[in-house]
């Protein structure tokens, strides 16, 4: 075979490969879904802070999504990428004195402040946003309708 052939089937097997990898991870496509369970958090998360203190048994912040797609946020900008770190890091250390407190029975979970963390909610919900609408037109996920 001539040279020009290896370089062509080289090719289509990189082609292949790259097309397997993607499509296994889900690729470009599966980005808006990653954001959309990010804002999730986010938005529960901004309503358990904007009523903490009014609850009567302290609840848990939401990190669920965040666990599942921490590691599938690269596409992201880098201000999204660190205000999503420090949301969870803070979400974290915000369970641990939940929990601690749940279980000395007393409501030191009340001392917590949630300043900077309301801000970083709504600087990140508002980027999170605005890249939706970007990328897909609207700040949701349109649904997954089959053909």
């Amino acid at each position: 075979m001539q040279a020009g052939n290896w370089i062509l089937i080289a090719i289509i097997a990189i082609l292949l490969i790259l097309f397997t990898l993607m499509r296994r991870r889900g690729g470009a496509a599966k980005y808006p879904e990653v954001v959309q369970s990010l804002l999730f958090d986010i938005k529960i998360n901004q309503a358990l802070a904007a009523n903490f203190l009014m609850l009567q048994k302290p609840r848990r912040f939401e990190n669920a999504n965040w666990m599942l797609n921490k590691d599938k946020i690269t596409f992201l900008g880098e201000s999204a990428k660190e205000m999503l770190r420090e949301i969870f890091a803070l979400v974290e250390d915000y369970n641990k004195q939940i929990k601690a407190s749940k279980k000395a029975k007393n409501d030191n979970y009340k001392s917590i402040d949630l300043t900077r963390f309301k801000e970083l909610l709504d600087k990140c919900r508002q980027e999170l946003e605005d890249w939706m609408i970007q990328k897909t037109g609207q700040k949701i996920c349109p649904p997954n309708i089959p053909h």
